[in-house]
């Protein structure tokens, strides 16, 4: 069985209401988010599907077979966001303005619930119209030190509009 394994050059991610129609897809309005890591690779992939033998005591060899996809997975890292991009992205919030402003990291974790966008650098897009996920802190404190953001988010299927991926 093959997987479907996507990779591209990505020249940003975006956000949005989820989309729930065709004519959808070109009404959202999209809320840019924090740069890429380059070393990280965005990936977009589809799980092994899961298999299911029926089997009949007389016969050896099973009687029918199911399959039945797991879905797409988008990953990636997330860094230079801005104090509100992090509230935004993982709960919390920000106290204070300018060189006092703070953020307040939550102990509980935020789950998003967008349509997410992937602009390539090639002029096209990559859009999950329902994705439900998170994003979390990596705090690589030291040398070259970073703040990282990992994010998970999976394809999720929709009552009224059949595609969990977009490939413009």
């Amino acid at each position: 069985m093959e997987r479907l394994i996507l990779k591209a050059r990505v020249d940003g991610i975006d956000f949005a209401d989820v989309i729930t129609s065709e004519a959808g897809i070109d009404a959202a309005e999209w809320e840019e988010q924090p740069v890429t890591l380059r070393e990280d690779e965005v990936s977009i992939v589809e799980g092994e599907p899961e298999e299911s033998e029926i089997k009949s005591h007389e016969n050896d060899a099973p009687e029918d077979y199911y399959i039945a996809g797991t879905g797409l997975t988008a990953t990636g890292t997330f860094i230079k966001a801005t104090y509100e991009q992090m509230a935004g992205l993982m709960g919390g919030s920000v106290k204070g303005l300018g060189e006092a402003a703070k953020y307040l990291h939550p102990s509980k974790k935020q789950v998003l619930e967008r349509a997410v966008r992937f602009r390539l650098k090639n002029g096209g897009a990559i859009i999950i119209p329902y994705a439900k996920g998170s994003v979390q802190m990596n705090a690589n404190i030291g040398f070259d030190g970073v703040l990282k953001f990992p994010f998970r988010f999976k394809a999720l299927a929709q009552t009224d509009f059949d595609s969990d991926l977009i490939i413009m």
